[in-house]
């Protein structure tokens, strides 16, 4: 005899007596699971638990089996991603369309500019055949003129990946609001979150009240009944045009010292893209856990300056001589002479872990290899390189140079 009981929860639990059942051969971890290619993401799992029971007529022993079977279904979207075409953030519409589309979901990129450009050529987006072979649309033109240059075509989900102002941004806004679109996505930046003695800086934190991107995040909260917003720092990953790790290695592999300012000891944050497109996925196939939510999209942990040279230098698997300086005591200008904020500056992502179940995937010894072998690659160790602001700081240090 068998029962099957089902509930709008999508979990069916079945029994049946183990007479009317083959046999498992390990019935503690037997597992049965199908997946469907259908609108929906579908699994199926089937769980078995086994009791027994003398009966007191027969006096055989018998066996009552239990299966718990449980149905999961992710919706499958539409989803736009208004990218840039320039700076660290485009790594993060490339990394996202990959992910989502590995998923099962729609993905159409709208790059700013045109196909033809010089920045077309640089990676992520001399990559982009990348999308398309995984089934995703590509295309280029004025985020202005959003609803034109996609053809009409309605979406579910719309990331802004491109705009730093409200001028920029409220026209793909207003077009998502009118066309219908459910979700509202927004990459803004943790650099608006002003310098705290107390770090990390977490969800909430007082951010700078002029900032671009704050006027954006206010506007999308008016607008969107269902938005995120996105707050990363620095990234990482294959695809990155940014010079962050690289101007690490410049120096490391030319055996020059890295003139870094300060202590050394500043905190700061690198996240791997992946940690980024997954983060943004989970809040695309979770909608209500995302709602009016800002999340810092970072990874889980903290790196000093010094800290930053000695894994490059161990991706490497060269020496460092770490040097440090005053800026305003020899005489520069840091945010030129060094790619990092010279103060502690680094979020944790509270909310995404909290809201979404979000896990960090960021290992930075293991991921700075990676660049690093891309970096020798496109042959960039080999580059004629002009250290002018270094040898400024140096010279004020007196710390020899080799030649």
């Amino acid at each position: 005899m068998a029962t099957i009981a089902s509930s709008s929860s999508s979990t069916v639990l079945f029994s049946a007596s183990s007479s009317n059942l083959l046999p498992f051969s390990h019935p503690s971890t037997s597992r049965l699971s199908f997946s469907s290619s259908l609108s929906s993401s579908s699994s199926l799992s089937i769980s078995p638990t086994f009791s027994s029971h003398t009966s007191s007529s027969s006096r055989h022993s018998v066996n009552q089996s239990a299966f718990t079977i449980s149905a999961t279904s992710v919706e499958k979207k539409k989803v736009l991603i208004v990218n840039t075409n320039s700076g660290g953030h485009a790594i993060i519409g490339f990394y996202f369309a990959k992910e989502l589309l590995g998923a099962g979901h729609s993905v159409t990129v709208l790059t700013v500019g045109e196909e033809g450009s010089d920045n077309m050529k640089k990676p992520p987006f001399n990559r982009f055949s990348e999308i398309v072979s995984a089934g995703g649309r590509t295309v280029w033109g004025n985020p202005s003129e959003v609803g034109s240059v996609v053809g009409g075509e309605v979406f579910d989900v719309v990331l802004d990946n491109n705009g730093k102002d409200l001028e920029t941004v409220r026209p793909v806004i207003d077009w998502a609001k009118s066309s219908g679109v459910n979700q509202f996505l927004f990459i803004s930046s943790a650099g608006i979150y002003k310098p705290t003695d107390e770090p990390p800086h977490v969800e909430g934190d007082v951010v700078k009240a002029d900032a671009g991107h704050v006027e954006v995040e206010k506007y999308i909260e008016e607008t969107f009944g269902s938005w995120a917003v996105f707050r990363p720092q620095y990234m990482i990953g294959s695809g990155n045009n940014k010079d962050c790790e690289e101007w690490f290695f410049d120096r490391i592999v030319r055996d020059r010292p890295v003139p870094i300012p300060g202590s050394g000891l500043q905190l700061s944050n690198i996240a791997h893209a992946r940690d980024l497109s997954s983060m943004l996925t989970l809040a695309v196939e979770k909608p209500e856990a995302a709602n009016s939510t800002i999340f810092n999209c970072v990874s889980d942990r903290a790196v000093t300056l010094d800290g930053i040279a000695k894994l490059c230098a161990q991706a490497a698997g060269r020496p460092v001589n770490i040097v440090h300086y005053d800026p305003k005591a020899v005489g520069v200008d840091a945010k030129k002479a060094f790619p990092f904020r010279t103060y502690h500056f680094y979020a944790e992502p509270r909310a995404a872990k909290t809201k979404l179940g979000w896990e960090s995937a960021t290992n930075l010894p293991e991921d700075l290899k990676e660049r690093f072998e891309e970096y020798v690659k496109i042959g960039r160790d080999k580059k004629s390189i002009k250290f002018e602001l270094d040898d400024k700081i140096l010279e004020a240090l007196k710390v020899p140079v080799s030649v």
